[in-house]
């Protein structure tokens, strides 16, 4: 038997480039745009709200909130 090695020719050489380069642009492209993905949320846009005037606190965007708080408990310890 006499099973000798031969090379590719060129043609077909040219045909695995080829392969291998659309075979990397699918993967990339399947990954920057994710077939069967739901659509990306929308961009965000400008509030209707005015910004705070100097020395304005509510009704404005950036304004301060009123918040309730308990006041932090005592520690407690134990008696000997």
């Amino acid at each position: 038997m006499t099973d000798r090695y031969r090379p590719l020719t060129v043609k077909k050489q040219m045909l695995v480039v080829v392969l291998a380069l659309a075979t990397a642009a699918t993967v990339l492209l399947s990954i920057v745009y994710r077939p069967g993905s739901p659509p990306p949320p929308p961009r965000a846009v400008a509030p209707d709200a005015a910004r705070c005037a100097v020395g304005q606190t509510t009704d404005c965007v950036g304004g301060t909130a009123a918040v309730i708080a308990l006041p932090a408990s005592a520690a407690t310890t134990k008696a000997p």
